[in-house]
């Protein structure tokens, strides 16, 4: 039994210098470093995807200097509570070291190990200020990749402001775009029309409440409806989770200014 191990605990999907600098502080605090490695599960609930598998992220990590060893545990409470309970078998005291995004606030471990008088807690080990992110080093390359390798008419996807939810645009093509529409609950679209652009809609998530020229109807995943050049439409979710559509745009101006509104919940009638 030691008598003091640090723990640290994260996804390291990819590992990169902000997490060896959090590495080295850590190390500081006891002088050893038991580093526990979350599962592939728990990355893609988070980011819904796992860019580099359990396997081999262990295997960078324990073979750093700096770290004596590296450990599995049971994320699936999405919390490092069981980290703790294992590294409890092997040290007296444990400080369980939390890099600069977390503080008590946010450190669902308390909650189980706050009266623990073998558990020490650290925050901001390794700087308050992030060096760098795993998600920011996958975005990049999505972004750059995107951009060099695309075929025509794709293009970096854009986010038009919209105040039901989000309008992302990825692929802008001579007469047809295609777009996903994600409108929150409660929430809907204007009324509205287009001088120039027929639409074609499939729902693949949630329950879309359509309007047609007056004739209205329920929508459900796998469901599709067309909207004809010039018929008065209105996009509603009256349900309690996102509404996701995948929307193909047809027509010689495919413009966000070929719209003729009647009726607006969030005044954008001119």
């Amino acid at each position: 039994m030691k008598n003091k191990i640090c723990l640290v605990s994260g996804g390291f999907d990819p590992l990169h210098r902000g997490h060896i600098e959090y590495f080295k502080a850590a190390k500081k605090l006891s002088g050893y470093l038991v580093v526990a490695v979350n599962s592939d599960e728990w990355l893609i609930d988070k980011k819904n995807y796992h860019f580099m598998p359990w396997e081999e992220r262990a295997s960078i990590i324990e073979n750093l200097e700096v770290v004596d060893e590296v450990i599995s545990f049971d994320d699936k409470d999405k919390t490092a509570s069981d980290a703790i309970e294992k590294s409890l078998k092997i040290s007296e005291k444990v400080i369980f070291a939390n890099g600069g995004d977390r503080g008590e606030g946010n450190c669902p471990e308390l909650d189980r190990y706050q009266s623990n008088e073998r558990v020490e807690w650290e925050f901001g080990v390794g700087g308050v200020e992030k060096i760098n992110s795993s998600s920011w080093l996958i975005t990049d390359f999505i972004k750059n990749y995107n951009q060099k390798f695309l075929p025509k008419g794709f293009s970096e996807i854009t986010n038009i402001s919209s105040p039901w939810g989000e309008n992302l645009s990825f692929l802008d093509d001579d007469g047809f775009k295609v777009k996903q529409l994600i409108v929150h609950p409660g929430n809907k679209l204007s009324l509205q029309k287009h001088k120039h652009r027929s639409e074609h809609w499939i729902v693949v998530r949630g329950q879309a409440s359509i309007e047609v020229d007056e004739k209205k109807y329920v929508l459900n995943a796998g469901d599709y409806s067309y909207i004809p050049l010039g018929a008065i439409h209105r996009l509603s979710n009256e349900s309690t989770e996102d509404l996701i559509i995948i929307e193909v745009q047809c027509g010689d101006i495919l413009e966000e200014s070929d719209i003729i509104r009647f009726d607006d919940t969030y005044g954008r009638i001119k």
